[in-house]
């Protein structure tokens, strides 16, 4: 399995060997405004057979203090510290060490809600499903809501790609869902050194699995701060066109029903960040015209193909005014 253990789990809950049925890990830098909140509600979970990885990305405030006092009063914690190595390390780091039949991650300043396990591991054994992703919620009134049970969608990876590459449903966040730990064997991990990383994993990630399933309930609820990175400009906003780009020959190479769709998140990523350039009057030249580059490479297709969502198509449209036009587009974007 690629971890410090070798369990091996049947298909009940309780797990036989000594080893947890799930694993979650948790990549911590600089969280402590958020980290005990986000803790909590991990051990308020009615599923509890599980381990928490709690990997340090080097922080210096109070992260450390708050995940040390939560390891010495529940077991189940652990915390490790490798060093100042970027999101994907941490996650990585934590897979490594994962020993549990599911995987997932959470992120410091988010939170689950407290049937969240319970709901994807029910999922995950009575579907034969290797993957399961739940819905989420912007905002953090997780104590007050209620999981209403509703049938899955289950669904091969061709058709589960399908959908999130064309944004019918999102599939792509590494958080908000649990997976089989073998998927990943001892090759597939994030990509370091890289922004849009859950972009870039998600659809190697599940490319072994047979069977997707997607549960149409809010189980994880994200915080939308203000100060994180989708909300204000980067250069590394710029490793969307990578990553993309990256999507498309995956797809055209190992999975040609998916290039199509692939082409059109390539559009979205690069439509969004030419609009975004735009509105903030930053970004380079080159990078302006590579994105340009691929709208009007793909404007038609879009146009033409029924699947792409309303947005890129008005996108598309939008794209024959000219640069002239998107520019004065942009100051709409948000």
């Amino acid at each position: 399995m690629g971890s410090n253990s070798t369990c091996i789990h049947g298909t009940s809950h309780a797990a036989s060997d000594g080893c947890p049925l799930v694993s979650l890990v948790i990549p911590v830098f600089n969280a402590g405004k958020y980290l005990a909140e986000c803790l909590a509600s991990i051990q308020e979970q009615t599923f509890g057979d599980f381990e928490i990885t709690v990997v340090d990305d080097g922080s210096t405030d109070s992260s450390l203090a708050i995940t040390e006092s939560v390891c010495k009063s529940d077991h189940r914690f652990k915390l490790v510290k490798p060093g100042h190595g970027g999101v994907s390390k941490a996650r990585n780091t934590g897979i490594n060490l994962s020993r549990g039949k599911y995987i997932g991650f959470v992120d410091a300043d988010d939170c689950l809600h407290p049937e969240a396990l319970e709901s994807l591991v029910n999922i995950l054994e009575t579907t034969d499903a290797q993957v399961c992703v739940g819905g989420f919620e912007r905002g953090l009134d997780f104590r007050s809501k209620t999981v209403t049970p509703k049938p899955p969608l289950v669904m091969d990876y061709v058709t589960a790609m399908r959908e999130a590459l064309y944004q019918s449903l999102i599939l792509n966040s590494p958080w908000g869902m649990l997976m089989e730990r073998e998927l990943l064997g001892n090759d597939i991990r994030f990509r370091e050194g890289i922004r849009y990383e859950d972009l870039d994993a998600f659809y190697r990630f599940y490319e072994r699995a047979t069977r997707i399933a997607y549960l149409p309930a809010t189980i994880y609820f994200y915080r939308q701060a203000q100060e994180s990175f989708m909300h204000q400009w980067s250069p590394g906003r710029v490793d969307v066109l990578d990553v993309t780009d990256r999507m498309v020959e995956h797809m055209s190479t190992y999975h040609p029903d998916l290039a199509q769709a692939a082409k059109d998140r390539r559009f979205s990523a690069h439509f969004n960040l030419f609009l975004l350039m735009s509105r903030l009057n930053t970004g380079s030249a080159e990078t302006r015209q590579r994105c340009l580059n691929v709208i009007r490479q793909g404007r038609m297709d879009a146009i033409r193909d029924p699947k792409v969502r309303i947005k890129n198509k008005l996108g598309a449209l939008a794209s024959f005014g000219g640069v002239a036009f998107l520019k004065l587009l942009s100051r709409l974007y948000r």
